[in-house]
């Protein structure tokens, strides 16, 4: 059976979604890891975990 991602839904703390976004964003000069972190922050935000800004 094939999954969509989208079907993928991991349980993350927020500390740990804290975390790995401090860990991609030493990479934000490859546009691939960029569009991770700002996909992985708007949805931070979303949650309440970050705010905008």
């Amino acid at each position: 059976m094939h999954q969509n991602q989208t079907d993928l839904r991991p349980v993350v703390s927020a500390k740990d979604l804290a975390m790995i976004l401090s860990a991609i964003g030493a990479y934000s000069h490859n546009a691939e890891f960029r569009d991770l972190r700002d996909r992985l922050q708007h949805q931070a935000v979303t949650w309440g975990v970050f705010r905008e800004g």
